[in-house]
């Protein structure tokens, strides 16, 4: 029974413990903070047993029962959470008005839905609501040449002002300067970190955070106090990517994390593109190798936005000669159309949601294929165009 916390009578710690019992995301704390519980094992036990207060009070034969727990697992589910740990943790969201969404949540972002390995829980500062937004993702070498700073303020500069949301990592080099010029722009940026939310790491002037707080969001999955160790980063690329439209590379090695970040958002349907350097760079020599393998080349933010027909709030999109009337479209071809997004539908989603066989759906979206209505891309997903 290891979510029991110790006996408040007993125990002065256990006080303020029961005081976060009360806390919904409480118990979803203490079950990713046990040891050798990741993203997709804590979503798995949560779908499995119901509730993450369910998992912690599982007992033994329970734990078998799932037949895909190993040893070691279960004897870290049943010795329980650092208490302590949990405490600070708590104490942490509380004292900086931390937000937290998990993956059950009705207010989850629906981009982050649809990518194959959703983070279970998101821990944040600032405004939730712009997870949901357009946006693109900008990033690049930490060691950025004054070329990669100019183009990387240049682009982020150009999606701001047409009210797309940019997306970065926060590090020094290409990600603070597209976030900076983004700023100043006047629009909305969110920071993704591959630490805790309270970690500072990268250091960067209270001010700034502030700034991006006041209007964006910065964000994590990791639990407060974890550090910045070099495993997670490749881990939180997929939310980079998995938040956008797509993912714009600049000045980028062979080996940068950036090639990560692109990695993922193939795997989820999002498109990549890079913006080309000198052929005399070796920071630039992952970007070229994206672009030969099939990457878009971009100059500028309206490169961009031409790939998706992406235009402010407000702004009317304009008109395309002999496109359908979407009121002409039949009941079915409605139905699935309503079902699309500017974000891309894997077809079985689309499937299940419809309740229509399969050669039915790949037929309809073929139709509004041809009539120019829906875009079709890597991985059998779909999107409006």
């Amino acid at each position: 029974m290891s979510y029991i916390p110790p006996d408040p009578s007993t125990n002065t710690a256990a006080v303020k413990m029961l005081k976060y019992q009360s806390n919904a995301i409480s118990p979803w704390v203490a079950l990713q903070i046990v040891p050798g519980i990741g993203s997709i094992t804590l979503r798995r036990l949560v779908d499995h047993f119901g509730s993450p207060e369910a998992v912690l009070k599982a007992q033994t034969s329970e734990l078998d029962a799932t037949g895909w727990l190993s040893i070691r697992l279960k004897n870290a589910i049943l010795a329980g959470p650092d208490w302590r740990l949990h405490k600070r943790c708590m104490e942490t969201i509380e004292g900086l008005g931390v937000w937290t969404i998990t993956y059950r949540d009705k207010e989850y972002p629906k981009p982050l839905g649809q990518i194959p390995d959703p983070p279970a829980i998101l821990y944040g500062l600032g405004d939730r609501n712009v997870l949901n937004g357009k946006a693109v993702a900008v990033i690049g070498s930490r060691k950025a040449s004054a070329y990669g700073i100019k183009a990387a303020s240049e682009i982020a500069s150009g999606l701001a002002e047409k009210g797309i949301t940019v997306v970065s990592g926060l590090a020094p080099g290409i990600d603070f300067a597209a976030h900076e010029a983004t700023l100043k722009s006047g629009g909305v940026t969110i920071a993704v970190k591959g630490c805790g939310i309270d970690v500072p790491y990268p250091r960067h002037d209270k001010a700034f955070i502030k700034r991006i707080t006041s209007s964006g969001a910065i964000i994590t999955e990791f639990p407060p106090g974890t550090a910045p160790e070099p495993k997670n980063f490749p881990i939180r690329n997929r939310i980079i990517s998995g938040l956008c439209l797509a993912v714009v590379v600049i000045e980028a090695g062979l080996k940068s994390g950036s090639l990560i970040t692109a990695s993922c958002a193939l795997e989820q349907g999002r498109e990549v593109m890079a913006v080309p350097g000198s052929i005399y760079s070796n920071g630039s020599t992952g970007s070229h190798w994206l672009i030969k393998q099939g990457a878009r080349l971009v100059e500028n933010a309206t490169d961009i936005l031409d790939g998706f027909c992406i235009f402010q709030t407000g702004h009317a999109e304009p008109d395309v000669p002999n496109r359908p009337n979407i009121m002409s479209l039949g009941p079915e071809e409605r139905l699935l159309y309503n079902m699309l997004d500017a974000y891309p539908v894997h077809i079985d989603e689309i499937v299940h949601s419809s309740g229509l066989p399969v050669a039915q759906v790949n037929g309809i979206l073929l139709q509004m294929e041809l009539k120019d209505l829906i875009q079709v891309l890597p991985g059998q997903m779909y999107q409006k165009k």
